[in-house]
């Protein structure tokens, strides 16, 4: 059994050296019929052989690629009037629970600011944690065909920088909608 254990590491050690030379075929490049050029690993048989040249490929690049550096995070330099100010984001419409009735699933979201958006502010809403539309000035959205099922809907406050300085409770909503069977 020993011998037969040692013979197989050999064999797999043998293999595996194998397996890390580089392998590399013949590569022969012509114009075919219709002049089109053609790479293959066999010459035709067809053409004359002073119309295919063989290709020398230069080494295979077997450098690692770059580590996966992830991007710096940018901190938030709150002057000191964002610092004082408590921000406060509340949705008023709809209420927790609201289900939108049966229909194309369209309704408005409005929102309460307190204090009120200041220069260089913005709200984003975000239905199921994705954004939808842009930061904008407006403290209500109209939302059309939306799915049929539970949602939740946040708004962010932003100022210039789209940095987040606060943001509202989730609310929930339920959207009901005819389906075809």
């Amino acid at each position: 059994m020993i011998k037969f254990s040692s013979g197989l590491a050999i064999a797999f050690i043998s293999i595996s050296v194998l397996n890390t030379l580089p392998t590399r075929a013949e590569i022969f490049k012509y114009t075919d019929e219709n002049g089109k050029t053609v790479f293959s690993d066999r010459p035709p048989a067809e053409s004359p052989p002073d119309s295919v040249v063989q290709v020398e490929l230069g080494p295979t690049n077997l450098s690692a690629p770059p580590p996966n550096i992830p991007p710096p995070v940018k901190p938030i330099e709150a002057s000191s009037t964002e610092a004082a100010v408590p921000y406060r984001t509340t949705i008023t419409s709809p209420s927790e629970g609201t289900t939108v009735p049966m229909g194309p699933g369209n309704f408005v979201v409005t929102a309460l600011f307190s204090p009120p958006l200041g220069a260089g502010e913005a709200a984003l809403l975000k239905l199921d944690g994705k954004a939808v539309g842009t930061p904008q000035k407006r403290s209500s959205w109209q939302l059309n065909n939306v799915f049929r099922g539970e949602h939740q809907i946040t708004i962010e406050r932003q100022n210039a920088e789209e940095n987040v300085l606060n943001t509202s409770p989730s609310v929930t909503v339920y959207v009901l909608r005819p389906s075809i069977r």
